[in-house]
Order: C-alpha cells, then sequence, then structure tokens
C-alpha cells in the first residue's frame, strides 16, 4: 500500500485506523476502507455503512439522509469492490459510465488497484524503435 495515494491526510488516516480497527488485513477490506475514506461524509457516516462486530457491509446506509450524488458514487465502488454488491433493481448505477463521472475518479482508480492487485501491476515500457526495428 505504500505506493497508493490519498487524496488528503484525513483519507489517509481513516484507512489506517479503519484497517487497524478492522483487524483483517486482505484486499477486499484494503479497497473497501480505502475508497469509503475517499469522501469526508462517508468517513464520517462509516458505522452506518459497515459493521465492524460482524465484519459486514450495511447497504441500508446507502440511503442515509447524508448521502450526496458524490458519496453514493463512493459507496457503490466500495460495496462493489467488497463483494461484488449492486442494488437489485438498480444495477445500472454501479456500471463505470455511472461510477466514475466525478472528481473522485482517480481515486476510485486506486481502489480497483488495492482490490486486484495482482492484475493491477506496471505494464513494462516498451523498447524504443530503431531504424533496424520499423
Amino acid at each position: 500500500m505504500s505506493e497508493i495515494r490519498f487524496r488528503n491526510a484525513a483519507h489517509r488516516d481513516f484507512f489506517l485506523e479503519s484497517m487497524m480497527k478492522c483487524r483483517v488485513n486482505d484486499c477486499y477490506h484494503r479497497a473497501f476502507f480505502y475508497v469509503m475514506g475517499i469522501a469526508g461524509e462517508t468517513r464520517q457516516n462509516i458505522n452506518a455503512m459497515f459493521d465492524f462486530k460482524t465484519d459486514c457491509i450495511n447497504p441500508e446506509g446507502m440511503h442515509g439522509g447524508w448521502q450526496t450524488s458524490g458519496t453514493v458514487k463512493v459507496c457503490h465502488l466500495a460495496f462493489n469492490l467488497w463483494n461484488g454488491y449492486a442494488e437489485e433493481g438498480r444495477e445500472k448505477l454501479f456500471t463505470p459510465e455511472e461510477l466514475f463521472c466525478c472528481e473522485f475518479a482517480p481515486y476510485f482508480i486506486e481502489g480497483i488497484k488495492a482490490r486486484y492487485p495482482e492484475y493491477c501491476r506496471d505494464l513494462p515500457t516498451p523498447k524504443k524503435q530503431t531504424e533496424h526495428t520499423r
């Protein structure tokens, strides 16, 4: 996780504190808490979205009065990265077209990298073409 970019210090601190609180360090928890930490509102309302005692997401929290269009996208992506969750009948709201059309998109990419590190490794730099290889 040392290469991951955080939006700000509050995002980083939330992520580290949540990982300590849940005491499970796997790609599901890392991706979930990374994404949930992107917005201040989701950080403040994490207990409405995640039950630390049972180690489960809480989809009912998606309908809290504190939610904004941006925080809904944060929660949708975090839940989807957790276990593939998409609200029945509203699956279209969980597509990249819907989710990534916001200011959080660069951080969403980081969350995907956290969830799928084995597939999101850096690509090798292409060799420079010379006269003989053209």
